[in-house]
This record gives C-alpha cells, structure tokens and sequence, in this order.
C-alpha cells in the first residue's frame, strides 16, 4: 500500500460500525468497517504502538510517559487538517468496492524502529500501514472524535487528552 493521503472515519448508524476510509497518494481507495469489538481491539494496539516509541520507552516514570504522550498527541492534533473535504475520485481500488469487515490485528516491528500496523479480515486480504508518531497520534484522534457518536459506551478521550472538541460531522485528515 502507498503513503496515506487522506483518513476518514463516520459512524454509520444503520450498520452499527464505523467507516473507515483510506486514500493514498498513489490515489488507491480502502474501506473497511470497523466493529465496537475491533474498534476496542484497534485502540488497545494503538496504544501498545504508541507507548513503544523510543522517546517513550526511555523515560522511566508512568506519569512523565503519560505527560510526554499526550503533550505529542496535542501537537499532532493542532496540526490536523479537517478542512478538505475526502476525495472521492480515486483511480483503483485494491480490494474492492465494498468495505471488508475487520477482525484480525497484528503489529510487526522493523529493525530500524518502525512498526508496521497489519488490519486484516477473517479471510482474505487486508493492508499493512507503516506508522509513525504522526499517523498513530492522528488515528486516535480520529477515533476519539468518531466513537463519541456511537452508543458504544466507550470513552477513548482521557487516554491521551481530554475530550475532542471538534464539530460533529465526518472527520478527515489530510
């Protein structure tokens, strides 16, 4: 999969999951629903990802982690661009028009550092995303923003900052 261009994630109310969309700069498309199951899942590896960060890992008290984390997760926050609308004209769709329901989640840590986040299906093909601190902090932001319109009962906005104060509606990052 390319670099990622462009995220965007909406509750769909009738489908009682959330859309997740991804464009890249290759201009290739990718849905996937994403379950209140998966979702907990995702978020639970996200935050494994983000406390595996070198400047975190190094730093030797719970609360100065927590401190760093969110102070990172505020600036990237600052620096998200919800103003562009999603581009829905792509030229290819890899693994489909439909979105794939998500069940599988795994991380693989490359020997330079980076941790490549692998979402895949039950059965069937999925993608591989290279994160770095910049896309970690901006998924959870997105999924912050996006689980307060569910009834999940799930409250992501003390993890790494206080609540999301963004106007409703679809949230995308470009």
């Amino acid at each position: 999969m390319g670099q990622i261009s462009q995220i965007q994630m909406t509750f769909q109310p009738q489908e009682d999951r959330i859309l997740l969309r991804l464009n890249t700069v290759d201009a290739s498309h990718f849905q996937f629903w994403l379950t209140r199951r998966y979702l907990k899942l995702l978020w639970s590896v996200l935050m494994d990802m983000l406390a595996n960060d070198q400047q975190i890992a190094t730093v030797k008290t719970r609360q100065a982690q927590k401190e760093i984390l969110s102070f990172q997760h505020q600036q990237v926050a600052q620096k998200m661009d919800y103003s562009q609308k999603f581009e829905e004209q792509t030229q290819s769709q890899p693994l489909g028009s439909e979105p794939i329901l998500l069940s599988r989640i795994s991380v693989k840590n490359k020997p330079d550092g980076k941790q490549i986040l692998s979402i895949q299906p039950e059965q069937g093909q999925g993608i591989d995303i290279a994160m770095d601190q910049t896309l970690l902090h901006s998924i959870c932001r997105l999924i912050q923003d996006t689980v307060i319109k569910t009834d999940w009962g799930l409250d992501f906005s003390k993890s790494l900052t206080t609540a999301s104060t963004h106007a409703d509606g679809p949230r995308v990052l470009n």
